[in-house]
């Protein structure tokens, strides 16, 4: 009930709806608990005649308060008026309750969608201002669970299966009220049985909730292999793996199969156990009542409204349980998705961080350490300086920690000590809008959008003319090849440009990279995918580019960073050389060694 009482506390954020489904449920029992005490005079004063109730008005004992009486005696309705007194009356009590059931209904899902889809927005929210290491941990799958499935169980709890909870709760809470009035030791008895059912109910609820988890874990397993096997079609085709991966999803859907169907047989069992219940108490109140209309303690009518009364209370109670069942999932689902919101970004702006209107571009890194795991460093004591307008390349092995340096510098990641300044600014001091606002990146992992090739390289900027978008196209040497598509800028490219070659990808993201106007630039192997021409053309396009921004390229073709101002070689997470082409050449070390081996046929550096 707990559980039960948090997702009502999240509804709560619609109270104005909220309030008047509450007050809309009350007069839905207000109505029933009225239909139930029409059956009283029904019986008693128009299908019994008077002469049959002598022994009931000869107990004294019979003399009680009844609803009904004070209603006929408020609008002074004679006998004979009755015939046409109570059919308006239950056509009237049986519309009332139909039209504050629409209404509690109504309400109880609008406060629904108004709450999921804050719910939604909040949970995508956090999830856009998490870290890498956040996406590093979480499988994409799951996180895909948690934004659909998750939410989804929730907004069918929220809108369907609360409100029937509610609206039931207030019913059942009249219905119990009215054959307590009716006869209080015949409800006494009649109630003896229920609690047998708490016990197992609570079960119920508690096997419900567990497994719901379980099957919503391997939900998240079947997203993931979703997700994985669309994006990596073409490494499947290639390695004749299809067969291989069907196995592992026939697994997962089984896993999940297997548990969906405990889950089913804990939902359908508790349903007819609560009937079973419910003929119990039938079978006994008949025994009792029986004996006490024969007693005279209720009239024959009385009897009537106490039966109909604790019959419809099935109703209500298999609606509970039904709707139970559901909240039960709901809860289990929304405990997984305040598991994500419950998790702070562990890159956030300082307090007292500021907004960098301008930058000169000049960048300190002052002994920075940092590691993914706590097994192997990635970057160990690294310090260097980049001048404003100075153009600096990073060369090394895969795995140096080259990368790691441009990913602490965007602060995707914050280092494990050391310092990183921009104009002098700590960059933990700065917003992290405003750094990254400043930063133009062109990763080797081109990261492009369903979208036309215009929006795509005019992403994030709102309102930029279309000049600007041809020009930047124009420095990448994109224009020509944009130009020959069906529909020019306004061509959609698929998804991740799946539609375009790696180097027309590459040639987008370095265009919108260039429009930004960045006063850093990072190209992280920008020209690794392109053919010997039109690397030579953006080479010369860059040359032109960088000479009004700082710029760090990271390279393995020490080709295309030899006329670097400096090049720093990064080995196992340290600096091991600075200096220029002529200079590392020189020392014989490292530099060198990548040099020779990408070009052997060289006995000399050129000068």
């Amino acid at each position: 009930m707990r559980e039960i009482f948090n997702l009502i506390k999240l509804v709560w954020q619609e109270k104005r709806y909220l309030l008047f489904a509450f007050i809309c449920s009350l007069f839905v029992a207000a109505f029933t608990y009225l239909f139930v005490n029409l059956v009283q005079p029904i019986i008693d004063e128009l299908l019994i005649s008077s002469g049959e109730k002598t022994a009931l008005t000869s107990n004294p004992s019979a003399e009680k308060f009844r609803l009904m009486n004070f209603i006929l005696s408020h609008f002074q309705v004679s006998k004979q008026e009755l015939i046409w007194f109570l059919p308006i009356l239950l056509l009237t009590v049986v519309f009332g309750k139909g039209l504050f059931t629409f209404l509690s209904s109504y309400l109880m899902k609008v406060a629904g969608h108004r709450v999921i889809k804050k719910l939604r927005d909040d949970l995508f929210g956090h999830v856009m201002r998490q870290s890498a290491s956040f996406f590093d941990r979480l499988s994409t799958g799951d996180l895909m669970t948690r934004l659909t499935n998750d939410i989804d169980k929730i907004h069918q709890a929220i809108s369907g299966s609360l409100a029937d909870f509610i609206e039931e709760v207030f019913v059942l809470l009249a219905l119990l009220v009215g054959v307590f009035i009716i006869d209080f030791r015949l409800a006494m008895a009649s109630l003896v049985i229920t609690p047998l059912a708490i016990i197992p109910l609570a079960i119920f609820s508690r096997q419900l909730k567990r497994k719901s988890l379980v099957g919503q874990k391997k939900m998240s397993q079947i997203y993931n292999l979703i997700h994985e096997t669309i994006t990596g079609n073409k490494i499947i085709k290639a390695f004749t793996a299809e067969e291989f991966e069907l196995r592992r999803f026939f697994g997962a859907t089984k896993d999940y199969f297997k548990t969906m169907v405990k889950l089913a047989w804990i939902g359908s069992l508790s349903s007819p156990f609560m009937e079973f219940i419910g003929g119990a108490v039938g079978a006994f109140i008949l025994f009792v009542g029986t004996r006490r209309i024969a007693e005279g303690f209720i009239s024959a009518g009385d009897f009537g409204a106490f039966v109909l009364a604790i019959f419809m209370m099935y109703t209500p109670i298999s609606r509970l349980n039904r709707a139970n069942n559901v909240l039960q999932q709901a809860v289990a689902c929304y405990s997984r998705v305040k598991e994500i919101l419950e998790m702070p970004p562990q890159i956030k702006d300082h307090p007292e961080a500021v907004s960098l209107d301008r930058v000169e571009g000049h960048i300190c890194f002052e002994n920075v350490s940092f590691s993914y795991n706590q097994d192997r460093p990635a970057l160990v004591q690294v310090s260097f300086e980049v001048k404003p307008k100075e153009t600096v390349a990073i060369v090394g092995l895969s795995g140096a920690g080259k990368t790691t340096i441009i990913n602490l510098l965007t602060r995707l990641y914050e280092p494990s000590s050391g310092k990183i300044m921009i104009d002098g600014l700590d960059i933990k001091k700065v917003k992290l809008a405003s750094l990254r606002r400043h930063i133009g990146l062109v990763t080797q992992d081109i990261i492009l959008f369903n979208d036309t090739v215009r929006n795509n390289i005019a992403y994030g900027q709102n309102d930029v003319p279309f000049e600007r978008i041809i020009e930047a196209a124009r420095m990448a040497m994109a224009h020509d090849f944009i130009m020959a598509l069906p529909q020019g800028y306004d061509t959609i490219i698929g998804e991740k440009g799946g539609l375009l070659s790696s180097g027309q990808r590459q040639r987008i993201a370095l265009a919108r990279a260039i429009l930004k106007e960045p006063a850093v630039l990072i190209l992280d192997e920008a020209t690794s995918a392109l053919d010997s021409e039109s690397e030579r053309l953006i080479q010369l396009a860059l040359s032109n580019i960088i000479k009004e921004r700082t710029t760090i390229i990271i390279a393995h073709r020490i080709w295309t960073v030899r006329h670097a101002d400096r090049i720093l070689v990064v080995d196992r997470g340290r600096i091991v050389e600075m200096g220029n082409h002529e200079e590392l050449y020189a020392l014989n070390g490292i530099y060198r060694k990548l040099y020779d081996l990408q070009f052997p046929e060289e006995t000399e550096v050129e000068v």
